[in-house]
């Protein structure tokens, strides 16, 4: 003798039987499609994460470069923390509306360097923020390169 089904038991059944989740390819049933760790980065995705490290480099270049002629001398010492700011805030911007993933270094980095500008620029002026930039871009550059992401 069957087993009979009563109405409740239809409450409960979705009308697709008793089939399994299928598996992906490394043997676990995570989701397929929206998992960020399985998608391969574009690119357009890549260049704009190559150009963002190479405007980074470039602000310390451009300081390293004029800092014994007039033009590096008269740049006030909250130039490269709002470069790098700028750059860092506006890369992660940028990201964020083509629906890329952009790392949380970016938007601490970012965020380090907005607050650096402000205190050079309203609390402190004669403070050199030029050591403390080169080490907040270093962590962002290094934490890209460990974990392929800007």
């Amino acid at each position: 003798m069957g087993y009979r089904r009563s109405r409740r038991d239809d409450y409960y059944d979705d009308g697709r039987g008793t089939s399994r989740r299928r598996r992906n390819g490394n043997g676990s049933r995570r989701n397929n499609g929206s998992d960020y760790s399985n998608r391969r980065k574009s690119f357009a995705e890549a260049r704009v994460e190559r150009i963002t490290w190479m405007l980074l480099v470039g602000v310390f270049a451009l300081l390293y470069l004029t800092q014994d002629s007039g033009f590096g001398q008269n740049l006030p010492n909250w130039f490269a923390p709002i470069a790098g700011a700028l750059i860092l805030l506006g890369s992660g911007f940028y990201q964020y509306a083509q629906r890329w993933r952009v790392s949380p270094a970016t938007w601490v980095g970012g965020s380090l360097m907005l607050a650096s500008a402000y205190y050079g620029l309203n609390m402190d002026p004669t403070r050199d923020l030029t050591g403390f930039c080169l080490l907040v871009f270093a962590v962002v550059i290094g934490f890209g390169v460990i974990t392929g992401e800007t």
